[in-house]
């Protein structure tokens, strides 16, 4: 006798989608946008972290391991479009992101004060003051910590998200004008007697808006929403040169420069500011890096045709 045994064929269980991995990217930036918020106002205003070695470094650190936890466990291959950390075109990102970075430190936050020493007021100190001088390995990885929070927050996981609902230059506006208000906390804290809170409030708000818009074109238009590696570069540099080394007789304190000991200096660093501004927001609007990766390519071989090492 003859037994036939029958097995029937069972499908596969399918998992169900997480409510994260199909969450609207534009609610997910705004709980990781009000997450980093509130850890920032717990550490300046609460615990005032900014007054210690360490600054506001946990307001830093954990919401950009927040951000890239939730990003690798439920939306990994947003990584790289809606974060901005690709790694293509690396090497010429690094590159640009170098030269601005050392451009914008040392044409505004050295070369203001230098020309207006040299050309209007020769009795003017040119000191130069390292703050936390102890302290410099830590303060840069401090601002690289706060540079990859802050252009994958604003840049990359806000910027991307508001393109869902706007345009993208509307976008870029609304993202920067949100990274300004991010810095408002920063003289509300500091602020001396002295100074008009309003007006110090009023001038980093301003300034890091021009940077955020400045930064967002480069995202968006420069680098075709491709890679955050050179803004990256560039916001650590000028984070690290501007706040621990100061040049002038200034009240001495880590942070961003607000105050100007008279108005000419004022004068020549704010045209400094927006002289240097106003050439890389061309550059970055007219231009794409694979421009610049093309003419750097060339530049390397008539150097080498010059110099006779083409053949090494």
């Amino acid at each position: 006798m003859i037994t036939t045994m029958t097995q029937e064929g069972t499908a596969p269980v399918q998992e169900k989608p997480s409510i994260w991995s199909t969450m609207n990217i534009l609610v997910i930036s705004g709980i990781l946008l009000t997450i980093g918020i509130i850890w920032r106002i717990v550490d300046q205003f609460v615990l005032g972290l900014g007054d210690t070695w360490m600054n506001i470094l946990p307001s830093k650190l954990f919401p950009l391991l927040i951000i890239l936890g939730f990003f690798w466990f439920y939306r990994r291959q947003e990584i790289d479009s809606v974060l901005g950390l690709s790694m293509k075109q690396l090497r010429v990102q690094l590159a640009v992101g170098l030269v601005m970075g050392i451009l914008v430190s040392v044409v505004i936050d050295t070369g203001g004060t230098v020309l207006y020493s040299l050309l209007l007021d020769p009795s003017y100190p040119l000191e130069l003051h390292i703050i936390n001088g102890e302290l410099l390995g830590y303060l840069f990885i401090f601002f690289m910590i706060n540079a990859f929070l802050e252009e994958t927050l604003f840049r990359g996981l806000l910027q991307n998200s508001l393109k869902t609902k706007f345009t993208p230059n509307k976008s870029i506006a609304i993202s920067a004008i949100i990274f300004g208000l991010w810095h408002a906390g920063w003289p509300i804290v500091n602020a001396t007697p002295e100074q008009s809170v309003i007006v110090e409030v009023s001038m980093i708000v301003f300034f890091t808006t021009i940077l955020g818009l400045l930064f967002g074109i480069y995202y968006e238009r420069f680098s075709s929403g491709k890679s955050l590696m050179g803004p990256i570069v560039a916001h650590t540099i000028f984070n690290f040169a501007n706040e621990c080394f100061k040049i002038g007789p200034e009240p001495i304190m880590q942070g961003p420069d607000l105050g100007f000991a008279t108005p000419g200096l004022m004068i020549v660093s704010l045209s400094m500011f927006f002289i240097t501004f106003s050439t890389l927001f061309v550059v970055f609007w007219r231009y794409k890096i694979e421009q610049v990766s093309a003419l750097w390519g060339r530049t390397i071989e008539r150097m080498k045709k010059v110099t006779g090492l083409s053949g090494v």
